[in-house]
């Protein structure tokens, strides 16, 4: 009876350990087939949300990149570009014969914007031309009345190239020449 015993003793250790182990290898292919669903699912199996949360937030981690690049590029040097080679030379309204001639220089946010310019230029020249001759003498010879031309010609520009932050786009409007009769 007791051989028996020590007989039966060493079945069921063997019977213990063979059921841990094959409970460890079901819990792990368990555990990996989870795995292998969560990692290999893709986002259209997700829900909408998910997706159009997650394109959300890489549309604003572009922005921020963005604004990271400028920053840094605040230290750089300033990008000008010329609106046309040949000054601008306008008759005013008002008086018969009062003459404006004036050469523009803009300042950029960024040297892409004087591809922005060239492209839609015809468009820039017109509504600069319009606007110079749509002003008198007399607004035209004070420093006040230069400043809110600049801004003018700047919000025209800015409205053109579709510019939404004040940080882009024409930063300011610069005359390098500036002649009234």
């Amino acid at each position: 009876m007791s051989e028996a015993k020590a007989e039966a003793a060493p079945k069921s250790k063997k019977n213990i350990l063979l059921i841990i182990v094959a409970a460890v290898l079901v819990l792990i292919l368990i555990l990996g087939g989870a795995l292998a669903f969560f990692l290999l699912k893709s986002p259209a199996e997700g829900n909408a949300e998910e997706a159009t949360a997650e394109a959300a937030a890489h549309g604003e981690e572009k922005k921020k990149e963005k604004k990271k690049e400028k920053k840094a590029d605040e230290h750089a040097k300033p990008v000008f570009a010329k609106l046309q080679d040949q000054p601008f030379t306008v008759n005013l309204s008002g008086e018969a014969e009062s003459v404006l001639q004036v050469e523009i220089m803009v300042e950029l946010a960024e040297e892409a914007d004087k591809e922005r310019i060239t492209s839609v230029q015809p468009k820039i020249l017109d509504a600069v031309n319009r606007l110079l001759r749509a002003k008198t003498l007399e607004e035209v010879k004070t420093p006040q009345g230069q400043e809110e031309l600049a801004r003018q010609i700047r919000e025209k520009i800015n409205a053109i190239l579709e510019v939404e932050a004040k940080d882009e786009g024409v930063l300011s409007v610069n005359f390098t020449k500036y002649f009234y009769q």
